[in-house]
């Protein structure tokens, strides 16, 4: 059999004085192949023996940023991050007032005097401003539109009903014109309940009151729970007439409210 007709097994020695034909040849880190007798650096001459024996000068590593506050030497939480430049997907361990880093002992915004954040800007739009005043004081007054008075019917039977039923309606929705008697077990026959209409503002509600309560007493009552003040000008209530709309009869303030209103009247809340 002539060398030609031999199988390429292996691979020959890349050291030309060697260049034996080894059939398990070895590769060096240098991605060149050797014997088993000059596969170590030391006997080819590697490349990169001389890299390993004088490796490159290391560079100095970064100093850990230091916490902000006046005379701490500790460093800040945001040292111990990598890659401090990239925040997406985390928060910063920044202070929310100041924006600067500290450690753990000093994160506080109290415990390095940190300066206030800026006050939330006040709303500069009036229609804004006119609109939440407004709701604030329906809220407080829990107030409903006023429906335009039906007139009463003509036989008295039906009428006497009407009452009846619209008196069972105001002891449901009626609410405690004095705060106090809010968790109070008042009996029913003892409760004095009246839909009041406060005309300055255009609101009513349905409140009750205690049968012994003088007028006076009432009257604060209903400015506190529909928000006005009698300082600018006195305040009254006021019964309209049952015959003509524009009739009313103002209550005295010294009197008795069950002596001058019955239970289920309307009132009125004015100036």
């Amino acid at each position: 059999m002539s060398a030609m007709d031999l199988p390429a097994i292996g691979a020959h020695c890349s050291l030309e004085q060697c260049n034996v034909n080894d059939f398990l040849p070895i590769k060096c880190h240098c991605d060149r192949l050797f014997c088993k007798d000059h596969i170590s650096p030391e006997s080819h001459s590697c490349s990169l023996l001389d890299a390993t024996n004088n490796p490159p000068p290391t560079q100095p590593t970064d100093k850990l940023q230091r916490c902000a506050a006046g005379k701490c030497t500790k460093p800040s939480l945001e040292a111990f991050i990598a890659e401090r430049s990239a925040t997406e997907g985390r928060t910063p361990a920044l202070c929310a007032g100041c924006a600067q880093a500290f450690c753990a002992s000093h994160r506080d915004p109290a415990s390095h005097a940190c300066a206030a954040p800026p006050a939330a800007q006040p709303v500069r739009n009036e229609a804004a401003r006119t609109l939440l005043a407004t709701l604030d004081a329906s809220k407080t007054a829990q107030s409903v539109v006023p429906a335009k008075r039906k007139a009463p019917p003509k036989d008295p039977k039906k009428a006497a009903q009407l009452r009846q039923v619209e008196l069972m309606k105001m002891r449901h929705k009626a609410q405690p014109a004095d705060s106090r008697d809010k968790n109070k077990h008042v009996p029913v026959d003892q409760k004095l309940h009246l839909k009041v209409r406060a005309e300055e503002k255009g609101v009513e509600n349905i409140f009750w009151f205690s049968k012994t309560i003088i007028a006076g007493r009432a009257l604060d009552l209903l400015a506190s729970q529909f928000g006005l003040s009698s300082d600018s000008a006195p305040l009254y209530l006021e019964k309209p007439s049952a015959e003509q709309d524009a009739a009313r009869t103002r209550l005295a303030n010294d009197k008795v409210l069950s002596e001058q209103v019955e239970d289920g009247t309307e009132l009125i809340l004015c100036r």
